[in-house]
């Protein structure tokens, strides 16, 4: 059998919560259902992720670190990584702490001396990415593929344009640069790239990627085309992980900027999600309603009248968009929001930049019901045929495969 080793920054299981994690929870158990592997997964936890762990159940073999809420090891833990939290010129830009390096080459050079020599390493996540060169060492014949779930250099990009001025500009220009130089020579040291979109596919070609070694790959996502959308309410959705600032600082830019020019409608903003910041919780009125974490949101989205991504951070696919878009219910969204999906508008979904484009389409989607319908079905089609998550599996699967044949040929 061949060994094929995971690394990841965040542990996966089957209830995980979010996007990353269920991309990589996805194929991670595909692969282990391939009976030519032998999967191995190293990774992190915080305590309360422990008891969800499902590896076993699955037989992956693993090494899971605890992060340990211990304030000692805690402050251990600051000590450590002070360098990639403070330093500005630090190596990772400060994607990847002290504390998890450390951990990862320790391991790998214990099970290196135990007798462990996988055929295949696969890095989720560019903060594991990062990492390539120091892993070649290691396992110097082994091949190397990197799962981009985003091409990061692209965020740090964003956030220096996003920042004002004075001190906060400046470390994040320093950054971004950091990180465009170590992301590119990590990707150039592996085998194969992932990244998990198109889009990010043409921006490593644009920065020399060679085309033979990016195979892009379809995100995990919740897929709701089974579901009939009926759009009764007047409720537009926004969904996601309230706690990260792209997510947070978008819903408040809705609020505060199209929610008034729709005073003389009775919708509904309901915000999805759970870890909403103080700030954001501060404007929940009888139009706004912060709903947190749930279960299921298939009665919301059936329900609603739109979902609403206006994203004003980010990098990669948005996974949101994708869910909405299979669920049927009409996706008003940005240039951000739209990345790598390569969608139409008017057709698949509503392009909207300004408060007043989003407001004159939410109008239109509760006075034109025969547009919201053809959107709808369009979308649902779209998402079927462009995201496909078991052929991607398939084709990531042939990949890993076709990378044990090459390291077989290179030892003969």
């Amino acid at each position: 059998m061949k060994k094929i080793l995971f690394i990841s920054f965040d542990v996966p299981f089957d209830t995980v919560g979010h996007a990353g994690g269920k991309t990589h929870n996805y194929y991670l158990k595909k692969v282990s259902q391939d009976s030519e592997f032998d999967t191995f997964l190293i990774s992190f936890a915080v305590p309360g992720d422990m008891p969800k762990i499902d590896c076993d159940s699955y037989g992956i073999e693993n090494h899971i670190f605890c992060i340990s809420p211990d304030k000692t090891k805690r402050i251990l833990r600051g000590i450590i990584n002070l360098s990639s939290r403070y330093n500005p010129y630090n190596k990772y830009a400060g994607m990847l702490p002290e504390y998890y390096k450390k951990r990862i080459l320790c391991q790998l050079k214990k099970m290196k001396k135990e007798g462990y020599n996988p055929d295949v390493i696969v890095l989720e996540w560019t903060a594991i990415v990062l990492l390539a060169t120091d892993i070649k060492k290691i396992f110097p014949c082994a091949k190397m593929i990197a799962s981009e779930h985003d091409v990061s250099f692209l965020g740090y990009k964003r956030k220096y344009e996003y920042e004002k001025g004075g001190y906060g500009r400046w470390l994040a220009g320093v950054r971004y640069k950091t990180m465009l130089n170590q992301e590119l020579k990590a990707i150039d040291t592996c085998d194969y790239v992932c990244p998990h979109n198109h889009k990010d596919a043409n921006l490593l070609l644009k920065h020399s990627i060679p085309k033979e070694k990016i195979h892009p790959i379809v995100p995990y996502y919740m897929d709701f085309t089974d579901m009939h959308w009926e759009g009764k309410s007047k409720n537009i959705v926004f969904f996601g992980a309230m706690s990260r600032p792209e997510n947070h600082l978008s819903a408040i830019w809705f609020i505060e900027n199209v929610m008034p020019l729709l005073k003389d409608t009775d919708v509904v903003f309901q915000i999805i999600g759970g870890g909403a910041t103080e700030e954001l919780k501060s404007y929940e009125s009888d139009r706004i309603k912060i709903l947190g974490f749930v279960e299921d949101v298939s009665p919301y989205f059936k329900e609603a009248l739109c979902m609403a991504v206006p994203l004003v951070l980010g990098a990669g696919i948005k996974v949101k968009v994708l869910e909405g878009m299979s669920s049927g219910m009409p996706v008003l969204t940005n240039k951000l929001g739209i990345e790598g999906i390569y969608a139409e508008h008017d057709k698949h979904y509503i392009h909207c930049e300004t408060p007043e484009e989003y407001a004159d389409a939410i109008k239109e989607l509760i006075n034109n019901r025969d547009k919201a319908g053809m959107i709808s079905g369009n979308a649902k089609a779209f998402i079927r045929k462009k995201f496909d998550m078991e052929k991607s599996a398939v084709r990531y699967i042939d990949l890993i495969k076709e990378c044990c044949e090459r390291r077989e040929k290179n030892e003969k």
